[in-house]
């Protein structure tokens, strides 16, 4: 049985095949046998990238005893992900074998009986610090804060004693990251597949790549599924700033999560047929302005359920200390029907070129001075809100007057990105929070 095993072992593809039953595409076999020290990957979605990599993962640590794998993402609920992949296929295995392979298995590390270990981390370099790693995945790398510090730093040394293999996976995003150079350097094996690449592998269809031509904005297409770099250029925040703004370690409350005591803002932008409503909780921290909550209601929802949920909302969490919410095209009603539900400290904005401008430069200026933290919110399909891809969705002009034009590509939605800047507006304009931190003047009219 050694022998047999041992032969397996040799092959990932083989391996694969006797022990889960899965038969890789042409791809994603290449991307399983490459043996090199260096490997980027840009995958299409839907192309199998999180199988592929759990797999890989699972291999290395069965056939390199002794060994450490990690598994490194913007946040811990993206690197578990991949956790749960590998969990989930481990699960597969019959008895005998998991008993033969399998120490100890936790929701972030599995422990194999060859001394070898997967352990699943959020990118924190105060929390990667101390390993020494053999095999490093970094998934959805381009949206690495601090990127240089992080892999120059610190996953570059851990794995200089060992000679280890570094993975670096993630859909394109901005030009001035790592991500980006180790996609144009050299001495990176690199695995590029598109979305034709995937239809033609069989697992997806192609009147489902044309569906989504028709749904996203063609910058975000070509980046989810051509895999390719897009430049912002006319962005109100871009790519960069907004993954400077990303933490690690804040993750989105839930409805039914519960919250210390604190100060929080909320932001609501109110929408129906074409436009969705959308609700945004900022809760301030000294001088950080921290995004803990995010709800997009499906189009038609009723203004009254929008209203009760922030009801619900300031009820269960009790420090929501003020709302502002746009009004524009629904009315002053809107505020007073609010105010009847029993929700405290609303305002009403009405949208007008100047306040968009003012709440929109206060957003920018808070998120360039690193005040404002935002969680990487992982998507599972193209209907997730990926909050990085809203935040960024929001386009600007000069006009000939002075002031500055908000736009949004066709096919994407500004919804999120007006929630976000209300509830930032809030935060540094509304009196009942001005004198809990000192903001400045910014935003202040002369």
């Amino acid at each position: 049985m050694e022998t047999v095993l041992s032969k397996v072992l040799s092959d990932p593809v083989l391996f694969s095949e006797t022990f889960f039953n899965f038969h890789p595409t042409e791809y994603q076999a290449k991307l399983l046998r490459d043996n090199g020290k260096r490997i980027v990957v840009r995958w299409s979605r839907q192309a199998g990238k999180t199988t592929s990599i759990a797999l890989r993962a699972i291999w290395y640590a069965l056939s390199h005893p002794k060994t450490l794998t990690l598994i490194v993402a913007p946040s811990l609920r993206q690197s578990m992900i991949i956790s749960d992949r590998v969990q989930d296929f481990l699960a597969t295995l019959p008895q005998k074998w998991r008993n033969l392979f399998i120490e100890r298995q936790q929701r972030t590390v599995v422990r194999f009986r060859n001394g070898s270990r997967i352990v699943a981390l959020p990118n924190s370099p105060q929390l990667l610090r101390g390993y020494t790693a053999h095999q490093v995945i970094c998934d959805e790398a381009a949206f690495f804060r601090q990127d240089e510090l992080v892999f120059y730093n610190v996953l570059y040394p851990m794995l200089a004693t060992t000679d280890g293999a570094l993975i670096v996976s993630s859909t394109p995003w901005s030009k001035d990251s790592v991500f980006y150079r180790m996609s144009m350097a050299e001495e990176f094996s690199k695995h590029t597949i598109t979305c034709q690449d995937v239809v033609k592998a069989g697992l997806i269809k192609q009147n489902f790549i044309e569906e989504m031509k028709t749904q996203l904005p063609d910058e975000r297409f070509q980046r989810e599924f051509n895999a390719e770099f897009v430049e912002d250029v006319d962005a109100w925040l871009t790519q960069s700033l907004i993954v400077s703004c990303i933490d690690s370690q804040l993750e989105p409350l839930d409805f039914h999560d519960s919250i210390s005591q604190s100060d929080l803002c909320a932001g609501v932008d109110f929408g129906k047929h074409q436009d969705y409503s959308v609700i945004v909780i900022i809760q301030r921290v000294e001088k950080s302005l921290r995004l803990i909550h995010l709800h997009r209601f499906p189009l038609k929802t009723e203004y009254a359920s929008v209203i009760g949920y922030v009801k619900s909302l300031q009820d269960r969490w009790k420090t929501i200390r003020t709302v502002y919410a746009d009004i524009t095209g629904v009315g002053e009603y809107i505020v007073e029907d609010m105010t009847k539900s029993g929700i405290t400290n609303v305002t009403g904005i009405t949208f007008t070129v100047a306040n968009k401008e003012e709440m929109a430069t206060i957003l920018r200026e808070k998120m360039r001075a690193l005040e404002v933290k935002i969680p990487y919110t992982p998507t599972q399909t193209v209907h997730d809100i990926d909050l990085t891809a809203e935040l960024n969705a929001e386009k600007y002009e000069l006009m000939k007057t002075g002031h500055i034009r908000f736009t949004h590509s066709e096919g994407s939605h500004d919804d999120v990105f007006w929630a976000t800047a209300l509830a930032v507006y809030a935060a540094v304009k509304h009196p009942v929070l001005r004198g809990l931190v000192d903001f400045g003047n910014l935003g202040e009219k002369k």
